[in-house]
């Protein structure tokens, strides 16, 4: 970094290896690639297994039976 003294004005130059603060590694990209293939693997799974399917409980034959009595039925 350094400071120069411009027009009266006093200007900070940094250099590009300062004002990025680091190395990019490319190593984000990766992880968020990997990480959205599993969750569409582990979706796909559960799908295929009919872990979304549900079954008719008991809950439901109770809301069904109180729709009835309020038909008057």
């Amino acid at each position: 970094m350094r400071k120069e003294n411009e027009d009266g004005e006093v200007v900070t130059h940094v250099s590009r290896t300062e004002a990025r603060s680091g190395a990019s590694t490319h190593v984000t990209r990766y992880v968020l690639g990997i990480s959205l293939a599993l969750v569409v693997i582990a979706f796909a799974i559960l799908l295929a297994t009919g872990f979304f399917n549900t079954a008719q409980t008991g809950a439901d034959n109770s809301h069904m039976a109180n729709a009835v009595e309020a038909n008057g039925n």
